[in-house]
This record gives structure tokens, C-alpha cells and sequence, in this order.
């Protein structure tokens, strides 16, 4: 065998036997550090939303009720589900003390910077209050209804998707996702349903992914060992990988400004030899991994914009609508300038989706939306708030203008319909209209939207009612 192919087989070889080797460390180094790492983050959650569900239960007397039907006349630990969401407290004598689920639930998350989402099992939630039909009309108003399960929360198809195979925690959209389950037990043992909180674990994953560092050090160790014995055979074979190696740096670095300067060697490039082909790969990979980077930064706008965006409609979010409304109040109080908001219902949904399926009632929605659209100034601010509720917030509005816009959306969307197998399918909406006042904080702005809301659906639904300082809704 000659020398060169001695040469030839050796680096092979050692570079084969290498590359196993880098990548079997990787890959168990990162197995060890992301399982600790979600282990650690679990257990940490887990504590805190142990101790404080705990803490609460003992000490909170936010609300009281009396139980009328009182199973349990006496519990310390204790969660209670009624039409106004999850309590969670103590019993002494028929008589609950405690405070929102909610109160846990923050403490959780401002601790532990995670998100959360609530998941009720519709089937329980109705079987539990066969008695009262009404129960769950009102308790899934601003909640989402998905098939057989209320949620509350932040709304991710991808991670409502991993739900049903969840148990304890698992990591999910490629291993950038944390999520972490809890039973909700009410009545101490009806299961009706599960707090889940979810983790970014994009970080960590970044921190665990050390290839920069091992490929440098194999990098290195093989430029060394092979630059050294090809130094001495061939001068240029010594040249031409230095010039690789400065050229792999800046493509470590995400300098993609030396593809022309290969490129162009390349065509000058008379022998077809084997460092020929090893810097036609370079090239190759440095080219495939520009495009690929671009094409990521693409997706990665793509994602932003759809976080903020409601699928079906198009129109904004309603975590979009929260975040751009405290820049809009800000704005409204510094300049003394007027706001006000529309709450939208469709009338009669569940009765169109009874009838005519989900389908028609998806079309309903996008109708609601496009007129929504056409009759508000591209100043306003609209959302799917959830279900079949929508939201406007129209800056330097005041009430007279507000019930102006809200008319003409009313009256447009009346007019409306969608076919279905030929015949004109419509409905009507109901609208609440707030003003913001002196004292008003953004919850208590949306409401008063929403209590005014309520009026116009109690009193006959196909109305406006505009939200007045004493409680009293007026249309």
C-alpha cells in the first residue's frame, strides 16, 4: 500500500472513529443535562404549587360560602368549583373559607416563570351539575369549549394536541417545551380535570447543545494532526486546509462572506482530488446551512405573528389584545384622551352550531369578523376574545362614537348571512359598550364592557347597551 493511501486510509479512519465518538458524548452529556434540568425545574414547580395551594387552604378568607348541600362539613385542605370558577380553602361547619384558584395559580407562575393553562373535562363538569343545565352555559362564558374540554388559559394547538398523553411532565415541540400536570380534585375527590403549566426550555436546550465546543475541539485536534503530517508531504494540501479552517470559523460564526471565495477556488481548481471534494462539500454545507438559516428566521417571524393572531378569524388574539391595550390606556390617561371599549356576542351560537354544525358556525364567526373589520378605523384595536365573544378598543372614542360604531357593526352584521346548501343562514349580535372613566384599570374597563354585554343579552339580545357608572346598562 502506498504511502498516500496509507495517508488516505489512516485519516479515515481517525476521523470516522472521532466523529462516533464526538457524537455518542454529545448525545448522552445532552440526555443528562436536559433530564436533570427538567427533573429540577418539575420538582421546583411542584413544591411551589404544593406549598402555596397548601398555604392558601389554611389561611385565605377572601371569599366565604355557606354550603347548602354540604358533603363535607369539615376539610383543611379543600377545592371547591362553582359557576364563577375554581375556590380553594377550608371547611369548619358547612362553611368555606379561602380564595381564587387563580391566587395559586399566579403565585406559581410569577415564581416559577412559566405559563399556564386550565383543563376542565366537560363531561364531569356537566355530570356534576345534571340539576342544573344552566351551570355550565355560565361557566364556560370566557372560557374556550375544545370538543370535550373547557380551557382557560393560553390557547397552543400544538400543546392542547399533547394533552391526552400527558402524565406528570413531559417535553414536547421538539424538546423546547415543558409541560407539567396536576390533578384538580374537587369535592376532595371528583377529578374535574388539571392545572398544566408549561415551560420554555429553549434556553436550557441551547446551554445543553455544546457542539460549538466539541466540533471546535475535534476541529481542532484533527486540523492539528492532519496539518502537521500533510504540512511535510504536500505544501499544498497545508494551504488548502488552512484556508478551509478560516473559512469553517466564519461559518461557526454565521459569516457566510467566504462562499464566493471558495466558490471561485473551486472553478480554478484543476485537480479532482480528494481535497477537491472536501471543500465542494464545504461549500455545499455552507450553502445549504445559509438558506437553512434564512428559511428559519422566515418561520420564526411566521410563529411570532401567528402568536398573536386568531386562526380562524385573522383577527388579533386575545393575549395580543391584553398586551397592546396597557400602551393604549397609557396613552389615553397621559393625554387625557377618551377610550372605549365594544364587547361582542353572537346571539344564538350554540343554536347554529346545534343545527347546522361547527362548520356554519365557524363561517358565522369569520362573518362577525369581516364586518368588524370594515366598520372600524385602522387606529382601532379588534379581537377574538374567546368562543364566539370578539372585542374592539377604539382610542380617542367617546361614548357617542363608541355606540355609533357598535350600531353600524350591529346593524351590518344583521344584515349579514352565509349560504348553507343553498339557504341564508344569520343570526344577530349583542354589544356592550364601556367608556373608560377615572379609576378604571384595564380589567375593570373590559368589565364594564362585559357586564354591559350581559344586559343586552338579558334584556332581549340584537342590541347595544352602553355601561353607566351606577350599574345600569342603557341602549
Amino acid at each position: 500500500m502506498s504511502l498516500r493511501n496509507k495517508l488516505i486510509t489512516s485519516i479515515v479512519a481517525i476521523s470516522s472513529f472521532l466523529a462516533l465518538l464526538t457524537l455518542l458524548i454529545f448525545a448522552l452529556i445532552t440526555y443528562i443535562h436536559v433530564n436533570k434540568r427538567v427533573e429540577e425545574v418539575y420538582s421546583t414547580v411542584a413544591r411551589a404549587y404544593t406549598y402555596i395551594l397548601r398555604t392558601l387552604a389554611k389561611d385565605s378568607t377572601d371569599v366565604v360560602f355557606e354550603l347548602k348541600e354540604c358533603k363535607v362539613k369539615n376539610a383543611s385542605n379543600y377545592i371547591l368549583l362553582r359557576e364563577e370558577g375554581l375556590f380553594v380553602g377550608r371547611i369548619r361547619e358547612c362553611v368555606f373559607y379561602g380564595t381564587s384558584f387563580r391566587e395559586v395559580v399566579d403565585f406559581t407562575v410569577n415564581i416559577n416563570n412559566v405559563d399556564w393553562i386550565l383543563v376542565y373535562d366537560r363531561e364531569i363538569l356537566e355530570r356534576m351539575n345534571e340539576e342544573k343545565p344552566e351551570f355550565f352555559d355560565r361557566f364556560i362564558k370566557d372560557r374556550m369549549v375544545l370538543e370535550d374540554k373547557v380551557i382557560e388559559g393560553r390557547y397552543d394547538p400544538r400543546i392542547i394536541s399533547q394533552i391526552n398523553s400527558l402524565a406528570g411532565y413531559k417535553l414536547v415541540n421538539r424538546f423546547s417545551t415543558l409541560l407539567m400536570d396536576f390533578p384538580i380534585l374537587v369535592d376532595s375527590s371528583v377529578p374535574v380535570g388539571r392545572i398544566i403549566f408549561i415551560k420554555d426550555m429553549s434556553p436550557v436546550l441551547r446551554n445543553a447543545l455544546i457542539t460549538p465546543i466539541l466540533l471546535f475541539g475535534y476541529t481542532l485536534i484533527l486540523v492539528i494532526t492532519l496539518s502537521s503530517t500533510i504540512f511535510l508531504l504536500f505544501d499544498r494540501i497545508v494551504k488548502d486546509i488552512s484556508m478551509l479552517r478560516d473559512v469553517a470559523y466564519k461559518f461557526k460564526e454565521l459569516d457566510f462572506s467566504d462562499i464566493d471565495k471558495l466558490s471561485s477556488a473551486l472553478r480554478k481548481e484543476k485537480r479532482r482530488d480528494e481535497l477537491f471534494y472536501l471543500k465542494r462539500a464545504v461549500l455545499t454545507m455552507a450553502q445549504e446551512l445559509e438558506a437553512l438559516i434564512t428559511q428559519l428566521k422566515s418561520e420564526k417571524d411566521k410563529l411570532e405573528e401567528l402568536a398573536y393572531t386568531d386562526p380562524l378569524t385573522g383577527l388579533s388574539n386575545r393575549r395580543f389584545f391584553l398586551e397592546e391595550m396597557k400602551r393604549v390606556l397609557e396613552t389615553a390617561r397621559r393625554y387625557k384622551e377618551p377610550l372605549s371599549i365594544l364587547m361582542l356576542d353572537v346571539d344564538n351560537f350554540k343554536r347554529i352550531n346545534d343545527e347546522y354544525g361547527h362548520d356554519v358556525g365557524d363561517m358565522i364567526l369569520k362573518q362577525l369578523a369581516e364586518v368588524i373589520r370594515r366598520s372600524i378605523r385602522s387606529s382601532d384595536i379588534a379581537a377574538r376574545f374567546g368562543g364566539e365573544e370578539f372585542i374592539v378598543a377604539l382610542p380617542k372614542t367617546d361614548e357617542k362614537g363608541a355606540l355609533t360604531v357598535a350600531e353600524r357593526i350591529r346593524q351590518e352584521f344583521k344584515k349579514s348571512k352565509v349560504k348553507v346548501d343553498g339557504k341564508d343562514v344569520g343570526t344577530t349580535v349583542s354589544i356592550g359598550v364601556a367608556t373608560l372613566d377615572e379609576g378604571y384599570d384595564l380589567d375593570r374597563l373590559i368589565k364594564e364592557a362585559d357586564e354591559a354585554l350581559y344586559e343586552a343579552k338579558r334584556t332581549g339580545k340584537d342590541k347595544v347597551v352602553i355601561r353607566k357608572e351606577e350599574g345600569q346598562g342603557q341602549g
